[in-house]
């Protein structure tokens, strides 16, 4: 990428982060006045209305919070399948050493017992 296009990009990007929190802080500002009553499991009262503003911080720091909790819980997922995976793996390769051992285990002893040929038994190999 040319550096005029990487300049192009980083301002274009800048302008709308710009754009993004003007409109955010509009919406924050022109809503400072305006309340509403907010049903949360109890731990408001009803009756009692919440100025808009702090509702919709405390719903986008919800919407946050859920969204990295999501994040984590799928990571979380993956990397336990991974494990899970691995551990199958060293399993596997325990059990082909086991054999491993198992038949060279046997062939000593196979050739212990063989002991040494008799003369002229390679005539007849």
């Amino acid at each position: 990428m040319s550096l005029a296009f990487k300049q192009l990009r980083v301002y274009v990007r800048g302008i709308i982060v710009l754009l993004i929190a003007a409109a955010v802080a509009l919406v924050l500002i022109y809503n400072r006045g305006n309340q509403a009553p907010v049903w949360f499991f109890g731990l408001t009262n009803a009756e009692k209305p919440v100025n808009v503003v702090w509702l919709m911080v405390c719903t986008a720091a919800g919407a946050l919070v859920s969204w990295w909790t999501f994040r984590t819980a799928w990571r979380l997922l993956r990397d336990w399948r991974e494990v899970r995976r691995l551990r199958t793996v060293q399993e596997t390769e325990h059990r082909l050493k086991e054999r491993e051992a198992a038949v060279e285990h046997r062939e000593k002893m196979l050739q212990t017992k063989e002991g040494p040929k008799k003369p002229g038994a390679e005539e007849w190999e």
